[in-house]
């Protein structure tokens, strides 16, 4: 979901009785997209690893626990 500033989303949390979880700058958002989905439109493209997708993340400035990715 996208809110005007952290206060708004947390507002909305609390409204709701939800966990806010953790909020993202848009611009993060949209780099972390550009290397999360580069490529997928074409026919040779391959789901990444998750270590590579851990990586991009990392790159995006997103670390920490519920950053992590889980893998079965």
């Amino acid at each position: 979901m996208a809110f005007r500033s952290e206060a708004d989303a947390a507002r909305w949390a609390v409204t709701r009785g939800v966990d806010l979880g953790a909020t993202v700058p848009l611009e993060t958002l949209g780099e972390l997209s550009r290397g999360w989905y580069a490529g997928r439109l074409h026919d040779h493209w391959r789901p990444s690893s998750a270590e590579s997708k851990q990586a991009l993340l990392r790159e995006a400035g997103l670390e920490g626990s519920f950053w992590q990715l889980h893998t079965s």
